[in-house]
């Protein structure tokens, strides 16, 4: 169980010295707030040559964390110096406080670190660190930028927010190529769920069967059957699935609900589905797409044709995610029903 600091002390350092500290900038005076902290409860923790206080370090096996890596896979849990958690990524944690949303994506997710990306401090906690390491330390307030600079100074300087926070990082591996790592990944869960000889398709005219886009469908029953045309609407039910099978949307109501993300504001029923020529003009209840959904759509020609399209994030939400429920650079699968 983490170790809470009472909020009175918290308070207090806040107000010490409030009279003679009103010169210095935002940086410094919360700089000397966390000096204090540490003097309080680690008074055998000095700043390391990044300038946080490790607490603990469960050292990994792994390969070690390098900053020319553009992408680093962690979960990562931040708290407050008075203990509380503001951010977790683990599921164990968010249960034990009671914040745990069965809906909600939990573990370890790809972020792409560096200047303009990450804070410089996350980036500190982890240099050092190599793949299956655990580590917490407390990154002083100045490093919550995306910003660089060369001195610690200059950090200070620049510096607007007002408090050190406590970050735990337990870090994954790391890639340059984000999509190939995607495609390696959807390639593995392929062979695994589907078997051998599932081929990867080009989502668009022109583009390359690159391992980006898959659709699987079984179409032996509609041989010599009429395709519907182009620019009709029709029905469709739909289940959006990550790779670990979490269910993050469907038009199922069972489904919904069994994958807790049931809103009773919602019509669980077959959605419109307008079809084109174009599938970046395919629309879903008047709304657009995500290209691989729509080019897995494009692929389908019958009425009450089943299929599975699987594609990687640069053809879905890429580096945003949507919400608490796909985490960004996720791959995504969709489970489709023509009706």
């Amino acid at each position: 169980m983490f170790k809470r600091i009472p909020l009175a002390f918290i308070a207090g350092l806040l107000m010490a010295g409030c009279a003679k500290e009103s010169t210095l900038t935002t940086g410094e005076k919360a700089q000397k707030y966390m000096e204090k902290f540490i003097e309080k409860y680690y008074p055998f923790v000095t700043p390391n040559e990044y300038g946080i206080y490790v607490l603990e370090d469960k050292p990994g096996t792994g390969k070690l964390w390098s900053e020319d890596s553009l992408y680093t896979d962690a979960c990562t849990t931040i708290r407050g110096l008075d203990g509380t958690i503001t951010s977790t990524q683990e599921e164990k944690l968010a249960r034990q406080l009671g914040t745990y949303v069965k809906g909600n994506y939990y573990g370890p997710r790809f972020l792409q670190t560096g200047e303009n990306a990450s804070y410089a401090g996350l980036d500190a906690v982890l240099q050092g660190m190599r793949a299956g390491g655990t580590r917490k330390a407390i990154v002083p307030a100045c490093l919550l930028t995306t910003s660089r600079y060369k001195t610690y100074k200059e950090y200070l300087d620049n510096s607007s927010q007002d408090s050190a926070l406590e970050y735990t990082v337990t870090l994954g591996g790391q890639t340059n190529d984000i999509d190939q790592m995607e495609r390696d990944s959807l390639a593995r869960f392929i062979l695994r769920n589907f078997g051998k000889g599932i081929k990867p398709l080009p989502h668009a005219k022109d583009m390359d069967a690159d391992g980006s886009f898959y659709f699987i469908t079984d179409s032996s029953a509609f041989a010599g059957k009429k395709k519907f045309p182009a620019d009709t609407t029709i029905k469709i039910n739909y289940t959006g699935l990550l790779l670990n099978g979490q269910v993050f949307d469907t038009t199922l109501e069972k489904v919904a609900k069994d994958a807790g993300i049931y809103n009773n504001a919602k019509t669980y029923e077959p959605s419109n589905l307008t079809i084109a020529t174009n599938y970046s003009e395919v629309k879903l209840n008047d709304s657009s797409l995500i290209d691989g959904f729509s080019a897995g759509i494009s692929q389908m020609h019958w009425l009450g044709q089943r299929g599975v399209i699987l594609f990687i994030s640069a053809l879905g939400y890429a580096n945003t995610g949507s919400g608490q429920t796909i985490p960004p650079y996720s791959p995504l699968m969709f489970e489709v029903e023509l009706q």
